[in-house]
């Protein structure tokens, strides 16, 4: 885990202000297990325990589920199909300074860098000049979402469109 500092404009920023006790919390805690990118591994069990040892695993895995889907459903926290997660917001909460650590970002670029199709900038798949190589980059694109939506709803996250 990382030191981090809370600025004074995390306490006036209004998205943050409508989320519960227990979602703003978790929020500065992701900060702390995020990479100075902002990217940490999604795995909810692993967050939890991280942010709440002392609770029983019941207890911290239900309140890190309701305040990881509040954070998802508000805009600050990204979730990707490749099992990581983005905290976009986090250079505005914080000034990284001293040695940088890249690590989860690192690994989240690299899983993409070795797939067949890369992703386009709109999230939707390049085309790769082949057209059975499409129709097949596009079948593992959906069973990615099917996978990606079961285990939202698993931990009770929001599934929206374009998961």
């Amino acid at each position: 885990m990382r030191i981090r500092q809370v600025r004074p404009e995390f306490f006036s920023d209004p998205v943050v202000g409508r989320l519960n006790p227990d979602a703003r919390l978790t929020y500065i805690g992701l900060w702390c297990i995020a990479d100075d990118a902002g990217w940490l591994e999604w795995d909810v069990p692993h967050i939890a325990a991280l942010l709440s040892p002392y609770q029983s695993v019941l207890v911290r895995e239900r309140m890190a589920e309701r305040s990881l889907a509040s954070l998802v459903e508000a805009g600050r926290i990204e979730v990707h199909p490749c099992g990581c997660a983005f905290i976009p917001r986090l250079a505005d909460h914080q000034k990284i300074g001293g040695n940088k650590s890249f690590t989860v970002r690192d690994r989240h670029e690299s899983r993409h860098s070795r797939t067949s199709t890369p992703v386009g900038s709109n999230g939707r798949n390049v085309s790769n000049g082949s057209p059975a190589r499409d129709r097949e980059a596009a079948r593992g694109t959906e069973d990615e979402k099917a996978a990606l939506t079961r285990a939202f709803r698993r931990q009770g996250l929001p599934v929206g469109t374009d998961a």
